[in-house]
């Protein structure tokens, strides 16, 4: 039976002393193995995001920690994010200044930047205090890579994937080098050989998706970037480059629907806005070229980066054709000046001008 009593003017039940009250089940505490196993799974998977929040959380339980930082670090890179990576792993260093892990994804870090003189020296130091380690000399070929040493890039990330066969990093980077050369094919081999052992690696995979495009299979690589967007749906380089592949194949809807969702996810993305003003040149949307190119434009003088010859000679004639001739001029100007021995740039600049004659 109920009755009723008052406090202040509220009415409240109150059960009789034969009404059990209900059992309260406690929430299970999580550990700091959980949040590990978590990462682990959701890297395996290729929810690179969400394996950062999980090391996010992993940290708070055990900050001094500097491998869980270096973890998470790495990932960061390959979301590009490689500035948020250097914080992160630089963190780890303050933790333990001689953890050569962290050393290493700091190179990698330092190289996804274009940074690459710091990038070679950081791994140069951790292979010299270490010549064993994989890892490190996977990361060095990369930035080897970068700088243009074909030879060196090679026999570094030889010497990874000799020290450790089923290293992805080293099997990785060993595309990356054939990769960067433009030898395709055996890029694409060991590019392959690594998702043999992890078969869900949106880096690796986006890489094969671009060495398909390059080499005319446009609906493998269309297959490719959309399951990389299956798997982390914030891919915004994944949408960026299916961007491009509907681009060049002539599906303008679809590409502008996956370069707008590009840049809705980073709006600062460059080649992003460069591909898309190219799309708008192509349906006669010169406004539209002219604003995304300017946007680029602004992005690059405060990163440090710069437009293309290309891009500066469609930026031009996008001035053109909405009768900005000086503008025009300008543009043309940078291009020739990026690529001042291309034929193809020089011709389109003469006719450019002799368009803009007078005007």
């Amino acid at each position: 039976m109920l009755v009723q009593l008052r406090l202040g003017s509220i009415a409240l039940p109150r059960r009789s002393a034969t009404t059990p009250s209900p059992a309260i089940t406690p929430t299970p505490t999580r550990t700091l193995e959980d949040f590990i196993r978590e990462a682990e799974a959701a890297t395996e998977a290729g929810n690179y995001r969400a394996a950062i929040e999980a090391y996010d959380r992993a940290s708070r339980r055990r900050p001094n920690d500097p491998d869980l930082h270096r973890r998470a670090a790495r990932l960061l890179v390959f979301i590009g994010q490689p500035e948020k990576a250097e914080q992160r792993v630089r963190r780890a260093l303050e933790i333990d200044p001689g953890h050569l892990p962290s050393r290493a994804v700091l190179c990698m870090a330092l190289d996804w930047q274009k940074r690459i003189s710091e990038a070679l020296a950081e791994c140069q130091a951790v292979v010299a205090a270490d010549p064993n380690y994989a890892t490190g000399h996977a990361y060095l070929a990369e930035a080897l890579a970068d700088s243009g040493d074909f030879n060196a890039a090679l026999r570094a990330a030889q010497t990874a994937v000799d020290l450790e066969p089923d290293n992805v990093d080293a099997l990785r980077n060993l595309g990356y080098v054939y990769d960067i050369f433009g030898r395709y094919e055996q890029a694409r081999y060991h590019y392959e050989r690594a998702l043999a052992r992890s078969p869900n690696l949106p880096h690796v995979l986006s890489a094969m998706g671009r060495i398909y495009y390059v080499t005319g299979q446009t609906a493998n690589a269309i297959k490719t970037f959309q399951r990389i967007i299956e798997m982390d749906p914030q891919h915004a380089e994944a949408y960026q480059q299916l961007g491009m592949v509907y681009r060049f194949i002539g599906e303008r809807q679809k590409a502008r629907i996956a370069l707008d969702r590009a840049l809705e996810l980073e709006p600062t993305r460059v080649r992003a806005l460069t591909e898309r003003a190219l799309l708008n040149f192509q349906v006669r949307n010169y406004f539209g070229t002219v604003e995304d190119y300017t946007r680029a434009l602004s992005i690059t003088q405060q990163t440090g980066g710069s437009l293309t010859a290309i891009d500066y000679l469609y930026y031009g004639f996008a001035y053109r054709w909405i009768q900005e001739c000086d503008k025009a001029r300008e543009m043309w100007a940078k291009s020739l000046a990026l690529a001042p021995a291309d034929q193809e740039v020089r011709a389109n600049v003469e006719a450019g001008l002799n368009a803009c004659r007078g005007r």
